[in-house]
């Protein structure tokens, strides 16, 4: 009897040591497991750059996957140029520079951004920012260089290169998406839910990533294959090129439009004289209510100063003597 217990001891020890054994085995392997997960998804993001200089002057450039500097495989022939110009005319007929600015913007394709008419006293005026095809930018300009009913004030234009900082959002954005791309291959694979939350996190912040510089190369795309022109349009009497330049014209003419100025400011000065009336009214009643109320402080003052005081002795006649009396 005493040996079967001795056995049965025995061969419940080995079962612990080995279950000990099984347990320890699974639990490495699940850490070998997560520690590969965690260096799969830090060479995921070893190529990605998140800084925002321009790799052109970056001393350490990033290296692509064949091992080729992303500054050295930059073109500088494949420029990327914005195309910007501020145009100023005056017309003498305002609706029909204004229909002839519509009908030019849709045969050459493009389209009004924004707009604005107002009215002046000297006349109405017109401000158009246009977006015309970068191709037809110039046809464009040359369409408001001079005509029977317009005059070209100011032409100002701008040209900017932006293929350096093109190349670097785009080689960003190529290199985020092949970081996706393992994330991706790499959450297929995870089977520990907190391998799976870590990558569908990087996944996560991978995407915002993408979704921003997709947006800024959007942004230059719309900027580089359309030119965008500031435009406006004055009306006038007479074009400054047939003006008289003469003193007595320009006397005319100045005083022509201070009438106009004074005109507009009695318009004004009645517009809002009609618009605070029942404040100026209540702001007199009240004003004339203060100063009679000042007055007749004043009146009572007086009076009381002009009353006998109390405790003051009325001054008497002084005694004649016995010798004037005679007198």
């Amino acid at each position: 009897m005493k040996q079967r217990k001795w056995l049965a001891a025995a061969m419940a020890l080995l079962l612990t040591l080995q279950l000990v054994s099984c347990g320890s085995s699974s639990a490495d392997s699940a850490s070998n497991e997560s520690v590969k997960v965690s260096t799969a998804m830090a060479e995921a993001s070893a190529d990605v750059d998140y800084g925002y200089d321009e790799v052109a002057e970056t001393e350490d450039a990033d290296t692509t996957e064949s091992g080729e500097s992303l500054a050295s495989s930059y073109d500088p022939s494949q420029v990327k140029l914005i195309y910007t110009a501020w145009v100023d005319v005056e017309a003498l007929d305002f609706d029909v520079a204004v229909s002839g600015l519509e009908a030019l913007v849709d045969e050459l394709g493009g389209y009004c951004e924004s707009s604005y008419l107002g009215n002046y006293s000297s006349g109405r005026y017109a401000s158009y920012t246009v977006r015309v095809p970068q191709e037809q930018y110039r046809a464009f300009l040359d369409a408001w260089s001079e005509s029977d009913n317009c005059h070209l004030l100011s032409r100002e234009e701008n040209v900017d290169d932006v293929g350096t900082e093109y190349f670097d959002l785009e080689t960003r954005l190529n290199t985020l998406n092949t970081k996706m791309e393992r994330l991706q291959t790499l959450l297929a694979q995870a089977e520990e839910m907190a391998d799976i939350i870590a990558i569908e996190s990087e996944i996560s912040d991978t995407e915002y990533e993408i979704e921003i510089y997709t947006s800024q190369l959007n942004r230059y795309d719309s900027l580089i294959n359309y030119s965008t022109v500031y435009l406006t349009i004055d009306e006038v009497v007479t074009l400054s090129e047939d003006e008289e330049e003469s003193l007595g014209a320009r006397l005319l003419q100045n005083l022509r439009w201070g009438a106009e100025g004074f005109v507009d400011g009695l318009e004004e000065l009645a517009v809002w004289l009609a618009r605070n009336l029942i404040g100026i009214a209540i702001a007199a009643v009240l004003a004339v209510i203060l100063v009679t109320a000042i007055l007749r402080r004043r009146r009572n003052r007086k009076g009381a100063g002009k009353k006998k005081t109390p405790g003051q002795s009325i001054p008497t006649e002084p005694e004649q003597t016995e010798s004037e009396t005679k007198k």
